[in-house]
């Protein structure tokens, strides 16, 4: 998890804790592209034995003030500090055309022109690109073939020393995540820490995408505790009109595992991905190296909501391919992401390979882990506009961790695709073979503290303990085993008719079946049914549910997906009392059920990948997601469930609009949050007819085996309730 930084910020600074639920099922090396030019180098000339391969990440430092370029105009860089044995410096670029477009290619030494140069292309805006030239005497050269006004920082070295460094560095991938989203404002440090940072590690690589609207002009990062500070470098330049992205390694500071972001100008909203890490070669000698290759691919159109498979032909041995994609054509802003294999998780899906603008062109690279049958293949998705999607394959990651690929649904139940084959193959010329070392996963030493609950106690206490491990739960009502992609959601072969826009239903006994609704559901009838559908909102400013039932009255949803097509942190996703719930779909949202009223019964369902922010407008330590939040409500029913991939807690009892009781808890797959199953009297005294039994409890909490935790006022009956390694679930009491 992402922790709360453990240090002394400097002056004005602000310390944020980032943290997400998405926890993909497959290790990716998504590397941009400065990181796989490094790996490219590697291979590029053979090193004696005693030479080692590394990259050493550095504080951002300021070696081009802005200078403007005429087209086909040049300047020349002298490097400082340029260290003993260096290959390649890790320059950061940024680009501002002149009129609309603008490239800037970079160059070793004094030569405007070479074989093989690296480029940052803008189109409709600023753009910045990290990329590694070899420097010649120090210098490098930098030719705008467009008018452009051109910045350079140096942020990291590629080298071969025979010497030791503590920075020297090898790249290791982890799980990719969005983080989450921060606030910046003008001339104000934020520290952001964060999670799953390796042993040793020296630098994170990092995405930082800052959503339209933003005034801030320039968005600095580099290592907390770093002397200088941000101010005066560039990682990122945030735009008034569309979402500006960029992705480049950052040193990491503070306690190990901290940034800080730097804004000037004004503010912006910045969402923040974690791609990887650089770790120490003395504590990891050995990883995946990419062989340069290239082979372009048949461009494509991609529809909202879609996804077209690129099946390739790798090397023997690869792992990965470096994919460059360029986009144009969308209406309005999309993202496009690169996921393994032949369909794409939630998870990966909130990510982005490249967002694109309806004003121009736009560009992504990245290294994307191979999945599917024989690891040959790459899903590409696409969210809110038809776009063109020209993917190119740069080179092919080989040795190295392989990449495993749970078994995940299709983007939606309607998703369209479309499957291209590389018919460049690539050659690999690497020799060296990764040791396949896992990612080390942090514990949680600290005692959290659940929302709303008082901290748990160092020793739980069970209030049963059966001796003989239950049989894993089953959902009588589902089609079948553990619900997930393949037995909930819209079923496989029904036809969707799209409905822009809300829906009010107001007719008595309705039935809304086979729509696709761009908008928001207010139910205000009696026994309206909702099913085979996909209900997936749009972008808003104020709370809203995806389904709202206003009234109370019976309401029967069944079959269906429900997430937020603009992920926010304003959007739930059900919400009210006398509602059924049935092999229903939920994801991407803060709140994935929120009980308001009696009468509610949540079956044979899949509820995941909520959405959590470090800071909300109504919530300045972040968002309390849950997958399902009881406010209020008797005669409460929750039983075969698949229920994971909150932040605060799968299910959390907070009776803050009135008295909860008489709620069942049976036969689900429960697991995340601090603790999964939080309950809180918030001054109702104790809580009645609690009942949990036969659940299977997974290990991906925050507090360590937190299953329940309850006051002790509150005695909830429990039977048949372990761990996902047979090991029996104990209540703990907190205060």
């Amino acid at each position: 998890m992402l922790v709360p930084g453990r240090h002394t910020a400097p002056p004005g600074a602000r310390t944020t804790a980032l943290d997400s639920p998405r926890r993909r099922q497959l290790v990716a090396l998504a590397a941009m592209a400065c990181a796989a030019v490094v790996l490219a180098t590697t291979i590029a000339t053979q090193a004696s034995s005693a030479d080692t391969a590394v990259h050493r990440p550095a504080d951002p430092l300021r070696v081009l003030k802005g200078t403007t370029l005429a087209a086909g105009a040049s300047t020349t860089v002298t490097l400082p500090s340029v260290p003993s044995g260096t290959t390649a410096a890790e320059l950061h670029v940024s680009v501002k055309p002149s009129k609309t477009n603008a490239t800037v290619r970079v160059c070793p030494g004094t030569a405007s022109t070479c074989s093989n140069p690296r480029t940052v292309t803008a189109a409709g805006g600023f753009a910045n690109g990290s990329v590694l030239v070899a420097p010649s005497s120090g210098k490098v050269t930098l030719t705008a073939l467009d008018g452009a006004k051109v910045w350079a920082d140096v942020r990291g070295w590629s080298l071969r020393s025979t010497k030791t460094d503590a920075r020297d560095s090898r790249y290791l991938p982890v799980e990719p995540r969005r983080a989450g989203t921060v606030s910046l404002t003008s001339k104000k440090t934020r520290t952001v820490s964060l999670s799953g940072v390796p042993k040793n590690a020296t630098g994170a690589v990092v995405r930082l995408t800052s959503a339209a609207g933003a005034t801030a002009t320039n968005i600095g990062a580099c290592a907390t505790g770093s002397s200088p500070t941000c101010n005066g470098t560039t990682f990122l330049n945030p735009s008034t009109s569309r979402a500006a992205q960029a992705s480049g390694v950052v040193a990491l500071g503070g306690d190990g595992s901290q940034v800080n972001l730097y804004a000037t100008g004004g503010s912006a909203h910045v969402s923040i991905d974690i791609d990887g890490f650089y770790v120490a070669a003395s504590t990891l000698p050995d990883g995946g190296l990419l062989a340069p290759a290239s082979g372009s691919l048949d461009a494509r159109v991609i529809s909202p909501g879609s996804s077209s498979t690129l099946t390739l032909s790798p090397p023997s041995g690869a792992t990965a391919v470096h994919l460059r994609v360029r986009v144009s054509g969308a209406w309005r802003e999309t993202v496009v992401a690169a996921c393994p294999g032949t369909s794409a998780t939630a998870r990966c899906r909130s990510t982005s390979l490249v967002t694109a603008s309806s004003s121009a062109p736009t560009y992504g690279d990245a290294v994307i882990p191979l999945g599917g049958s024989g690891g040959k293949s790459v899903t590409l998705t696409n969210t809110a506009a038809s776009v063109k999607v020209a993917p190119e394959v740069l080179g092919w990651v080989v040795g190295g961790k392989t990449v495993t690929v749970a078994s995940t649904s299709a983007t939606t139940s309607a998703t369209t695709k479309a499957t291209a084959t590389a018919t460049a193959k690539a050659t690999a010329t690497a020799t060296a073979k990764a040791t396949a070392t896992a990612t080390p996963k942090p514990t949680a030493t600290a005692t959290a503290k659940p929302t709303s609950s008082p901290s748990p106690t160092s020793s739980p206490r069970a209030t049963t303990a059966p001796t003989t491990p239950a049989p894993s739960p089953s959902a009588s009502t589902g089609t079948g085993g553990k619900p997930g992609p393949s037995n909930t959601g819209v079923p496989s072969g029904v036809s969707l008719k799209v409905h822009d826009g809300d829906l009010v239903i107001k007719e008595d006994g309705a039935v809304i079946s086979g729509l696709d609704i761009r908008g928001f559901v207010d139910v205000r009838a009696s026994n309206v049914t909702i099913k085979n559908s996909i209900i997936r909102g749009y972008k808003v400013s104020t709370g809203r549910s995806l389904v709202q039932n206003t009234n109370g009255a019976p309401l029967l949803i069944q079959d269906s997906e429900l997430f937020a097509a603009s992920p926010s942190y304003w959007i739930d996703g059900v919400r009210g009392a006398n509602i059924t719930m049935r092999r229903v779909d939920v994801h991407d949202v803060i709140d994935s059920v929120r009980i308001t009223g009696d009468d509610v019964r949540v079956e044979a369902s899949w509820l995941h990948d909520n959405l959590h922010y470090a800071s909300a407008p109504y919530q300045e330590d972040g968002t309390h997601d849950d997958n399902i939040q009881i406010q209020r409500g008797s005669d409460i029913v929750i039983t075969g469930n698949t229920i994971e991939g909150a932040y605060n807690a799968a299910i959390m009892y907070s009776p803050g609009l009135g008295v909860v009781s008489d709620v069942t808890v049976s036969g689900n797959w429960i697991d995340g949050g601090g603790c999964s199953v939080n309950i809180a009297e918030q001054g109702r005294g104790p809580i009645q007819g609690l009942v949990f039994s036969k659940n299977t409890f997974g290990l991906d909490t925050r507090v360590d085996r937190c299953a329940i935790i309850s006051p002790s006022t509150t005695v909830p009956k429990v039977s048949s309730n372990y761990y996902e390694d047979g090991k029996t679930v104990a209540v703990r009491q907190g205060g």
